[in-house]
């Protein structure tokens, strides 16, 4: 692979440029210039990617060798009278040298010396609780879901795609349009939540107390549980089946955020609830069938959340350290403190020129790419940076997962704590798209895989669809993305097959962000014709190189962008103008911040007839550039704001306004990039119709 990942602690290094804007673009440059290398990209274009890894792989594995003794002591006492899975791993991140977390230590241990009386008492009130709890228990969905068994013929048919059920479309006030997909009679569809709490809804009441503080500043009425939004998606996430969600937006990030982490941690405190209350019975009398009281997995991970930045991982921990401290006490985190220093950002980025809405959601906080961490839930704690196999929950970006599992024929493989993983939650997924969408699929080969090793797992407990190899289809995936892109589908296609169903969230847009045009331009959209999609790289190549590049040869089309959503393009473009000789600048993610500036000069200077640009350089930086005064897109961003965004970039100075063009080339297989920019009832018919020019005008006479 050319491309590894992009972020902070990889080869390639982004810090983010504070763009400083003045009347000349002369001195904004230059300005940039003196202002150093704390904007550099930094790029080392001899590291391969598999050496990229192999790097990062073998400081996962010298961290694996530092053991958190404090940690692992205050752990024992805890999770041995929980799941059996006492043996140390690789995957602990290394502890903290610095001594920053002394005043943690200090504390667990006072804890520790109470740990055995508070575990004796946990397992007394849990027990009542499930006592409590015997005659809803019926209802909820939890133990219908795990004690249901789907047998052979439908694991098969599950396995092979087969998919036997119905298929129904709905349509919710705040969702919008759904696709849901029924293959077992097991599964009762999605409904809409009722009750006028949330125990009615099965939520622990460890945690359902706790709610409506935390929700307080999005609820209007106190007496309201959910926004309409929480309300809808609650009902879709507590129906445990898989849900593909494209609308999620940096407005809706945070309503999104609690109501995924109250599903998450009620799954969890309901696991470990059954587990302590089987293991009270089978201490008071140790003659019981153990055949009635299997509640266990090959391995203790029962969450698995993938978030793109360190930022998004702090949030969900913070969340879930509110949902779980009751008013009143306090609930025990274990390093906490170096949790805090280690994944917050003591030095927030302030741009000097205010970036879009999106961008600043995106990149505030830590925006390190690289991590992994564990976390056990107990009645009075909340541990962190637990041992894999010693956690309820692990949180990790693609790349933190990619060095830890590695690739096959590697030494230091690891990939047990993926085998009985209950919930994958992906946010933010548009965002791997911009890293590397090859971890994503790496992790998901992984998932569900024999365990290499027993990992001191008691066989009588672990449930039968486990020990039959069939955890994928007890797995509930949510994927949440703020754009609706081919590899997410494949994804969700390929790699979900929750026996419950699936539920799919896609609303066509109806005007598309060719209404967000100001600009007066004539916007000519060519389509490329190609038999398959093998073919739409080179059929794409030779029409822009025939068709479209030599309308704008001509002199007066000078200070012509051409942008280019994959690097592989932007190389081959890149390769024919250097071996037909024409003077062109180029911006990517790894060009050097001296020479993004050198591009930018020409491009203001008329030195340069082209310049080409990458859509995962505008991702990261999304400067305003000058000069430009004619677009050419190559292929649709993704990004469907990216298209506005860029028209109303072009620069009027060296003419009148009638002077600019934009030209945009697509395939049948872009459809999904077409109807956001233009709309899905117009995208239809361009795609539909005989004639391959459509030519639109957007904007208002000045």
């Amino acid at each position: 692979m050319l491309l590894s990942t992009l972020g902070k602690n990889t080869d390639i290094d982004y810090k983010y440029s504070d763009e400083e804007e003045s009347e000349e673009e002369e001195e904004d440059v230059e300005n940039e210039a003196e202002e150093g290398s704390g904007d550099e990209i930094e790029v080392n274009s001899d590291v391969s990617d598999e050496e990229t890894l192999s790097s990062r792989q073998q400081q996962a594995t010298a961290q694996q060798d530092v053991d958190d003794d404090e940690d692992e002591d205050d752990d024992d006492d805890d999770d041995d009278d929980e799941e059996g899975s006492g043996e140390q791993t690789k995957n602990e991140e290394k502890p903290s040298e610095d001594g920053s977390d002394d005043d943690e230590d200090e504390n667990d241990e006072e804890e520790d010396a109470d740990d055995d009386e508070d575990e004796a008492d946990d397992d007394d009130e849990d027990e009542e609780d499930e006592e409590a709890d015997v005659k809803v228990n019926v209802q909820d969905i939890f133990f219908k879901r795990m004690d249901y068994d789907i047998g052979e013929k439908m694991a098969a048919k599950l396995g092979e795609g087969k998919i036997a059920g119905k298929t129904s479309e709905e349509k919710w006030p705040c969702l919008g349009k759904m696709l849901c997909t029924s293959p077992s009679s097991q599964s009762e569809g999605v409904k809409k939540t009722k009750g006028n709490s949330l125990q009615d809804l099965r939520v622990r009441k460890r945690i359902a107390d706790q709610w409506k503080r935390v929700n307080a500043e999005f609820v209007e009425d106190e007496k309201q549980i959910f926004t309409p939004y929480q309300e809808e998606m609650f009902a879709v996430m507590n129906s445990y089946q898989d849900l593909l969600y494209t609308d999620r937006s940096h407005k809706n990030a945070e309503e999104l955020r609690n109501v995924y982490c109250l599903h998450i941690l009620n799954h969890v405190i309901k696991s470990r609830s059954t587990v302590l209350k089987h293991n009270s019975m089978l201490s008071a009398d140790p003659n019981l069938d153990s055949e009635t009281m299997r509640d266990q997995g090959l391995t203790r991970p029962r969450v698995l959340i993938v978030v793109p930045f360190r930022d998004a991982a702090l949030r969900i921990v913070n969340t879930f350290i509110k949902l779980l401290e009751t008013q009143g006490t306090t609930q025990h985190v274990s390093h906490r403190k170096r949790f805090q220093d280690e994944y917050s950002d003591e030095n927030p980025h302030q741009s000097k020129v205010p970036k879009p809405e999106d961008w600043e959601a995106t990149f505030s906080g830590n925006t390190d790419d690289h991590f992994r961490i564990g976390l056990a839930v107990s009645r009075k704690h909340l541990r962190l940076y637990t041992k894999f196999y010693m956690s309820d929950i692990i949180i990790a970006s693609p790349l933190g997962l990619r060095t830890v599992i590695g690739t096959k024929g590697e030494k230091h493989q690891d990939y047990d704590f993926l085998s009985s993983i209950e919930i994958l939650f992906m946010d933010q997924a548009d965002v791997f798209l911009m890293q590397n969408w090859d971890h994503i699929n790496h992790l998901m080969e992984y998932m569900h895989l024999q365990p290499q090793e027993s990992h001191d797992v008691d066989f009588s407990r672990v449930r039968m669809w486990a020990l039959n190899r069939w955890n994928k289809f007890y797995r509930q995936t949510v994927i949440c993305s703020s754009i609706a892109v081919p590899e997410l589908k494949a994804l969700f296609n390929r790699h979900c097959h929750n026996y419950a169903g699936r539920i799919m969230i896609q609303n066509p847009p109806v005007n598309g962000s060719i209404c967000q045009v100001v600009t007066q331009l004539p916007q000519v959209f060519h389509k490329v014709e190609c038999g398959s999609f093998s073919e739409d790289a080179q059929k794409r190549f030779d029409f822009f190189v025939k068709k479209i590049l030599p309308q704008f040869r001509d002199g007066i089309m000078a200070g012509t962008m051409i942008y280019v959503p994959s690097y592989f393009d932007f190389v081959r473009i890149r390769n024919y103008f250097r071996k037909q000789e024409i003077k062109f600048a180029q911006i990517c993610e790894y060009t050097s911040q001296p020479n993004i500036v050198r591009a930018r000069q020409y491009m203001v200077g008329g030195n340069r007839h082209y310049l080409v640009y990458t859509e995962r350089f505008h991702f990261y930086r999304r400067y305003k550039l000058r000069g430009i005064t004619n677009l050419i897109f190559y292929q649709l961003p993704s990004y469907p704001h990216y298209y506005s965004e860029l028209c109303n970039m072009l620069d009027s100075r060296r003419g009148t306004v009638t002077e600019h063009t934009c030209m945009v080339l697509y395939s049948k297989y872009d459809a999904h990039r077409l109807a956001a920019v233009v709309g899905a009832d117009r995208c239809a018919h361009m795609l539909s119709t005989e004639k391959n020019v459509h030519m639109l005008v957007s904007g208002e006479e000045r």
